[in-house]
């Protein structure tokens, strides 16, 4: 074959390249666009994931304000900017979870066969639904941000430790959402997804949420050695603080960021078992 033609055969092949990857970025906007929109008309979706986080902000600065006088608590201009990192990934754990939900109700109801038989590369379905969970997550810290700051939470970390934040909070409800996701594609059952809502919050309650690691009791400071969201809170604190000495916010980052490739992976594999038991 000469060169012209070697030129000519590679030149075609960049071409179908690009616009199989043009393709595919439609179908993850398009299936991000409708996930955020369908939670959005669904308040029985949308409404836990905004006010269920807030409520327990409410009760626990309101109820445990008083922690901040026990020796080795540390220094914070409030409880309430202490604990609003807490808030944020209670938060991340509730949108990952719609994604499982919107997901089985979607097998149950027939769309996802449909989906399944349009010409779309398998991964872009599983990564569509988690990009609608980002967009879910990106409003929703905003939000929290904004409402504590309004009751007196502070962020001397500055504008861009506020912009950091959100984004590693996107990435762990991206996160866990592929968690979920897998789950959905593996039972295929929207009452089991809701079944498993009570066990998110022994995720949220087996890190230092709430309360310092170091003042937890030791079988949950065991725990939460164990547990990446104790990396992804506490780097969220820091950057928010604007000190380390709270948590170390590049901890954060790799933990939500390998949270998310992990449980992508895992729901894609999901995904491909099921369509080849079906």
């Amino acid at each position: 074959m000469s060169g012209a033609a070697w030129t000519q055969d590679g030149a075609s092949r960049a071409r179908a390249r690009a616009g199989f990857l043009a393709r595919e970025a439609g179908v993850v906007r398009a299936l991000g666009r409708r996930a955020l929109i369908i939670q959005f008309r669904k308040a029985q979706l949308v409404m836990p994931t905004f006010v269920l986080p807030l409520m327990l902000l409410a009760v626990i600065a309101s109820g445990t304000s008083a922690a901040r006088g026990l020796p080795g608590f540390p220094d914070t201009k409030t409880y309430i900017s202490f604990v609003i990192a807490g808030t944020v990934i209670q938060g991340t754990l509730l949108a990952g979870l719609t994604t499982g939900i919107q997901l089985a109700s979607d097998i149950e109801f027939g769309f996802f066969d449909r989906l399944i038989a349009a010409p779309v590369h398998r991964t872009s379905i599983v990564i569509g639904r988690l990009c609608g969970t980002v967009g879910l997550a990106l409003m929703q810290s905003s939000f929290f941000f904004f409402v504590a700051w309004i009751f007196g939470a502070r962020y001397p970390g500055g504008f861009l430790a506020i912009v950091g934040a959100v984004g590693i909070a996107a990435l762990t409800a991206a996160g866990v959402g592929g968690v979920a996701a897998s789950i959905a594609l593996r039972t295929g059952s929207l009452a089991f997804l809701q079944s498993i809502f009570p066990f998110m919050f022994v995720l949220l309650f087996t890190a230092p949420a709430f309360f310092p690691q170091e003042l937890l009791t030791p079988t949950l400071r065991d725990l939460s050695v164990y547990n990446p969201l104790t990396y992804i809170v506490e780097g969220v604190r820091g950057l928010l603080q604007g000190n380390r000495s709270f948590g170390n916010p590049w901890y954060a980052l790799l933990s939500a960021g390998c949270l998310v490739v992990a449980t992508t992976t895992l729901a894609t594999f999901a995904l491909r078992e099921r369509l080849r038991t079906t």
